[in-house]
């Protein structure tokens, strides 16, 4: 089961504090959300909202066409996933997974038959009758996965599903998440602070701040082509550089460029560390002094002196294969379609 979601003109307040600022938002039947940003942004007050635990102070809330503002959290066509995963110690996997089920009365050898196919899905065929202890962090996150999709909502509300988890698992569940997403369809919206993990698994970010929707699209497009400063900024390392547009083009300290830019006067041209190599791409930054390198693997993350700006330290992400040291001078050159440039704020 799966429907697209509507929110129109949504606005809340915790007493004096906005919450949440004029959101509208269209999310498509089947179509995987992420809900990005910081603490304090807003995502998990919206996904409370689409859930129905929090009743917006203004605007609707549409899943399926039908009008779910009022309409309490058992009531609608939702199931929420939560990071803590709230599974029932002393109850089977089966049981777990069969829960909402038995709640919503269906009989126990049906029940059973459908939390089994639930837990093949999540690769727990054979572990049914294990209680919640016996399981690593992952295979109790699946087991959660499992229990939320049993009763076949229309939308999923995933809310940090994967934060308990380390790195490596994380990124194993990453993959896992989306694939079973492919395989049922269902609309899900997850909510995270991590931007890998949202690049990872989303078919549309929608990055928020200060309670409004800052930016959205795919997830290349956020990363490459932000529609603000802040989206910029918040889906990775930047590094800022003062500008003037001009009639000319670019005033930069590498010379006047001919990008395309926002309207004459100050602005800040952001510059990805990827972006930066020491091979003749379009933009030549000319020579720079290193000021420190560490290795990571994928990549060698170096701090940069450019000599046309001694005040400015370029942050690049160099190939792992040439270790650079401290106050060796690295010709520098910059790809101009991953430069995006923003007017000054005041």
């Amino acid at each position: 089961m799966t429907a697209p979601v509507t929110l129109s003109g949504l606005n809340h307040w915790f007493g004096t504090y906005q919450a949440l600022v004029d959101i509208n938002l269209n999310i498509e039947a089947g179509e995987y959300v992420t809900l990005l940003g910081p603490s304090g942004c807003g995502k998990t007050t919206l996904l409370s909202v689409l859930g129905g635990f929090i009743a917006p102070s203004q605007g609707k809330v549409m899943i399926g066409g039908r009008d779910m503002t009022s309409v309490a959290p058992a009531k609608r066509p939702t199931t929420t996933m939560f990071q803590d995963y709230a599974l029932f110690p002393h109850m089977s996997l089966r049981e777990n997974v069969g829960f909402g089920l038995r709640m919503a009365g269906v009989g126990r050898a049906e029940r059973n038959r459908m939390a089994d196919a639930q837990l093949a899905l999540v690769g727990l065929a054979d572990d049914a009758e294990k209680r919640p202890h016996e399981l690593s962090g992952g295979q109790r996150q699946r087991v959660a996965l499992a229990r939320a999709l049993a009763v076949g909502p229309d939308v999923l509300l995933l809310d940090e599903p994967l934060g308990a988890l380390d790195l490596k698992l994380r990124r194993a569940m990453q993959d896992e998440l989306k694939a079973i997403q492919r395989q049922v369809g269902t609309t899900f919206v997850h909510v995270t602070h991590d931007q890998e993990e949202a690049m990872a698994i989303a078919d549309r970010i929608v990055v928020m701040h200060a309670g409004r929707i800052e930016d959205q699209g795919p997830p290349a497009r956020i990363y490459r082509q932000p529609a603000s400063l802040f989206a910029a900024d918040f889906m990775g390392e930047m590094t800022h550089i003062d500008v003037q547009v001009t009639q000319q083009g670019v005033e930069t300290p590498f010379g006047c460029l001919h990008l395309p830019a926002p309207q004459h006067g100050a602005a800040t041209l952001c510059l990805r560390p990827e972006a930066i190599g020491t091979t003749g791409a379009q933009i030549d930054l000319g020579p720079a002094r290193v000021r420190d390198a560490a290795f990571f693997g994928t990549h060698i993350r170096a701090h940069l002196i450019p000599e046309a700006a001694p005040d400015l330290v370029l942050i690049a992400h160099l190939p792992p294969g040439d270790m650079p040291t401290a106050g060796d001078v690295l010709p520098l050159s910059a790809s101009a379609d991953t430069i995006t440039i923003f007017p000054k704020e005041p």
